[in-house]
């Protein structure tokens, strides 16, 4: 658990402060917790410690091909999966999006841009429902201008948080 805790806070402050989660962190983290779970568990550790490194890294891949996630958060995701292995992987990722998710909301609304939000939302959607799954034009990782919630931390606090209720 303490390998968990502290590379999802690692990234977390990296991901604040510079907007980047370092690759040596997330390939530690890959290494660490896949050895960990072929010493625990054999076999049956390393696949499921790979497996979560699979669901992790493919449920927000998507997300990165539209340039609306960064590669590191991506690679973030994979090797916290690897480390709390499948399915548990399933509970830290829908924490993380709560989480997301309620920053989001307090930013919005933080920054009264309320109207601006829903019209960006319903943009969105309409490129989606229309088959255009290329990046938005402004709310991508390339616009730096606009407003995005650090996804490192939301995942650093999700994790603390999958660890104090313990959901293994």
């Amino acid at each position: 658990m303490a390998l968990i805790l502290l590379s999802a806070t690692t990234a977390g402050y990296y991901d604040l402060r510079w907007r980047r989660i370092p690759n040596w962190l997330v390939i530690a983290t890959v290494g660490f917790s896949i050895v960990w779970h072929v010493a625990t568990g054999g076999l049956a550790g390393l696949g499921k410690s790979l497996a979560g490194l699979l669901v992790g890294t493919a449920v927000f891949l998507p997300l990165f091909l539209i340039r609306g996630m960064g590669a590191g958060d991506v690679k973030l995701c994979g090797a916290l999966g690897a480390a709390v292995r499948y399915p548990q992987v399933f509970t830290l990722l829908i924490i993380s999006v709560a989480i997301t998710g309620l920053m989001a909301l307090c930013w919005i609304l933080w920054e009264w841009s309320v109207k601006e939000t829903l019209a960006n939302i319903v943009d969105i959607l309409d490129r989606f429902l229309h088959g255009r799954f290329s990046p938005h034009p402004v709310l991508n990782t390339g616009n730096k201008s606009a407003a995005a919630v650090p996804f490192g931390v939301s995942v650093a606090i999700a994790t603390w948080v999958f660890v104090l209720i313990g959901a293994q």
